[in-house]
């Protein structure tokens, strides 16, 4: 055997290894997904419980999730000026993974979630609890991202007049809309309301980067809510500490400038009663 055809074995041989090997390296990563996503599932099974306990204490403490949203500062990106008054009344933000039901099936993907928004009952918003749904979609170039149904929420009175349904509804699906229709819709799309009807498939017809929002609550507001708390009291706190420091009362004042000021002005004062005295005589 030349050595020409040895190396062509070898080459052969040598491929074939790679082929088998690669050919195992995509069994142990479908074995790696499955064990991952296990462990997901365990670790929200044992972490839904205690956030459900968590849940029912944070209702107690007024104005949570309000100082919450306010303390994060990307929230501010997905909600209009105009939302803020109707944020104050939120009582309740809790991400639930249906995952955490299935008995030994898995027929749901760990990361599929739902969010609920509840306001309490107050004299400028409809007092209602709203839930949302997200799930993980895969796009035809291998891409995830998320997409959800829209849901029904009653929008403030005030804002009826922005609310792209509404406007929608009274021109005819948008056929009819005036300039200022368009820009009262436009406006109604920057609202933290119109996210509850964002879907994941209308890019640019619907509210901005809502899948952005939606993980912005589920993986931070949510979980580290306690954190922005604390951080929001401990602000809070040093505040009034500047004020106390700022304080004067108790200080001695200095007042050298103040009589040195008033010197001058006197000198300056009996100069111009001599001149005013010379000119009469």
């Amino acid at each position: 055997m030349s050595q020409d055809e040895v190396e062509t074995l070898d080459s052969k041989d040598e491929s074939k290894i790679l082929s088998a090997s690669l050919s195992s390296l995509s069994t142990w990563e479908q074995e790696m997904d499955k064990v991952e996503k296990e462990a997901d599932v365990y670790r929200l099974k044992l972490a839904q419980p205690m956030y459900a306990k968590r849940r029912t204490i944070l209702k107690r403490i007024p104005k949570f999730w309000y100082i919450i949203l306010a303390e994060n500062d990307e929230f501010a990106d997905y909600a209009s000026p105009d939302d803020l008054k109707y944020l104050e009344f939120i009582d309740d933000i809790y991400v639930h993974y249906p995952v955490v039901e299935d008995t030994g099936n898995n027929t749901n993907n760990p990361r599929d979630f739902d969010i609920t928004i509840s306001f309490k009952k107050n004299p400028i918003i409809q007092e209602q609890a709203v839930t949302k749904s997200f799930k993980v979609v895969v796009r035809d170039n291998g891409e995830e991202h998320l997409e959800s149904v829209p849901v029904e929420i009653t929008w403030p009175q005030e804002l009826s007049k922005i609310n792209p349904h509404l406007i929608r509804e009274r021109t005819d699906g948008g056929k009819t809309m005036t300039s200022d229709d368009k820009k009262k819709y436009r406006a109604g799309m920057k609202s933290f309301f119109s996210w509850f009807a964002w879907t994941g498939k209308k890019p640019g017809k619907e509210f901005r980067n809502g899948e952005d929002l939606a993980n912005l609550i589920s993986e931070d507001i949510f979980v580290n809510a306690l954190k922005y708390y604390i951080v929001a009291l401990s602000n809070e706190s040093g505040e009034e500490g500047s004020e106390d420091e700022d304080s004067s009362e108790g200080e001695e004042l200095d007042l050298s400038d103040v009589e040195a000021g008033t010197r001058k002005r006197a000198l300056e004062d009996n100069e111009l009663e001599d001149v005013q005295a010379k000119k009469s005589k």
